[in-house]
């Protein structure tokens, strides 16, 4: 079996290091999922709130979804799968700009999927509002800073 040496003196054979690269790809995608679902959660309330308040319809969004156990899951979910995206190594060293660039691709297949598709409410969710593009990319912006700002904390660096 072959062994390699590091620059500690310890010695390691190609299995251990297999294993240890085994582990740190399953802790990074667990840090994605936790990322993205905590962006999921900041921003699904920020949305309700923004909405109860009467904020968001006022200023050309009319979503105002209720506050549900079904609602936030089904976002945070989805929020969560979309953590991966966190991977894409650009700005490492900006983690509010890395967050509210990467936030764009969640938002866009909100707005040319989602919405039109899904949820049968035109391309850019427009029927909710003239309003919805740009309401609908700060939310994402949200999440996207929520997400980075919590790896650039927790992530543990190799």
């Amino acid at each position: 079996m072959e062994r390699f040496h590091s620059n500690y003196g310890h010695k390691y054979d190609a299995i251990t290091l297999r294993q240890g690269v085994k582990m740190k790809a399953i802790k990074t995608g667990c840090y994605m999922f936790v990322a993205g679902g905590l962006g999921g959660i900041t921003n699904s309330i920020l949305v309700w709130s923004l909405g109860a308040l009467g904020i968001t319809p006022a200023l050309g969004f009319g979503m105002a979804p209720e506050l549900t156990f079904e609602w936030l899951l089904r976002r945070v979910f989805a929020s969560a799968l979309w953590g991966v995206i966190f991977l894409i190594p650009i700005y490492e060293k900006a983690p509010i700009k890395k967050g509210a660039i990467l936030s764009i691709l969640p938002w866009l297949s909100s707005v040319l999927f989602v919405f039109p598709v899904r949820m049968n409410i035109g391309f850019f969710g427009l029927e909710f509002g003239n309003g919805t593009p740009i309401w609908t990319l700060f939310f994402a912006a949200v999440w996207g800073v929520t997400g980075t700002l919590f790896l650039s904390k927790f992530n543990p660096k190799p």
